[in-house]
């Protein structure tokens, strides 16, 4: 009897290692772990990339800082950007980042193929949000030299209360907390072990986004922050000083509005939600430049390939392809 048990439990454990394995590799399913030691988590202050970063992973890929916390190619661990070129900085969250991508994929990787007569730099960080840009716009970006600065507006950009790093679909309004699975999504000992698990199996992470469906939940989450008075006011105040900023540089900031995937179905590309025309008109009123992103993924022919397997919001090889090519475009 013991050994028919154990027979069963070794049959089940490679039928799961099967099913782990096809869905890593032949589904292009990211685990959605990211490993300590690669952003500051320190909370009394905006986070960033630690420099000369050489071990750890996100989403499982490996990822390398440079001396100032950019993201970099493992062959260019040491900064040999030359002094005397142009310079175009990438500023936003885990999109901009790369997460689940190499860097030589993600746009700006790409963008610093194509010119090679410009240094380009990668300075998204994990779970940043508009106060976390400003931050590095003003602190870590130099003006000397400096083209352009793209920053990434994101739908969940505009919460002031989140914490930045691996807890974002944790947070919670009160209403929220008072549904029962809330409250056991909110049990620390739980979202532990969540975290723990979403960065090591796919078939998890590929389990939970069927079920749950966390394209078009995800989506709704954050759609709903921009319903909320102080989340309104906490985006003006810092598109107020990203204005004043751009202007004292000679209005060299663009941003960039990169959708979520919910928002380029069929039905979503017919008309702008609630959120987009809120983020449009505040840009505008402040004379901002911006690029709508969703345009150019609602038309194209595969859109349906532009977001990682499964995943609410970050790009594959492909979807980063296309909006480097388009950015390319408008530095041309």
């Amino acid at each position: 009897m013991k050994k028919i048990i154990f027979i069963n439990f070794i049959i089940f454990f490679l039928i799961i290692l099967s099913i782990e394995v096809f869905f890593r590799f032949f589904l292009n399913i990211t685990p959605q772990g990211i490993s300590s030691g690669i952003i500051n988590e320190d909370s009394s202050k905006p986070t960033f990339n630690y420099s000369n970063v050489e071990k750890g992973k996100i989403f499982g890929k490996r990822v390398f800082t440079d001396k100032n916390g950019f993201r970099v190619t493992k062959n260019k661990k040491i900064n040999k950007y030359k002094k005397n070129q142009e310079n175009i900085y990438f500023v936003g969250g885990s999109v901009t980042f790369g997460s689940g991508v190499n860097q030589t994929k993600t746009f700006s990787g790409i963008i610093n193929k194509k010119f090679e007569n410009i240094n380009i730099y990668n300075a998204g960080v994990m779970g940043s949000n508009l106060a976390n840009n400003y931050f590095i716009i003003k602190n870590k970006i130099k003006t000397e030299n400096l083209k352009k600065i793209y920053v990434n507006f994101s739908l969940d950009d505009i919460s002031s209360s989140e914490i930045l790093v691996n807890v974002s679909e944790e947070h919670m309004n009160n209403s929220q907390k008072n549904n029962f699975m809330e409250k056991i999504k909110n049990n620390k000992i739980i979202r532990n072990i969540n975290i723990f698990i979403r960065s090591k199996s796919v078939l998890y992470v590929a389990t939970k986004g069927f079920i749950l469906g966390s394209k078009k939940g995800h989506y709704i989450e954050k759609h709903e922050t921009f319903k909320k008075t102080e989340n309104i006011d906490y985006m003006k105040k810092y598109l107020d000083m990203i204005k004043s900023y751009n202007d004292s540089i000679n209005n060299k900031i663009v941003f960039l509005i990169i959708p979520y995937s919910y928002q380029i179905n069929d039905q979503n590309c017919k008309s702008d939600d609630y959120a987009e025309n809120i983020i449009m008109n505040e840009l505008k009123k402040r004379n901002i430049k911006f690029y709508k992103i969703k345009n150019l993924f609602c038309n194209d022919d595969k859109k349906d390939k532009i977001f990682l397997n499964l995943d609410p919001a970050h790009l594959s090889n492909y979807g980063h392809e296309i909006l480097a090519n388009y950015i390319a475009n408008d530095l041309k």
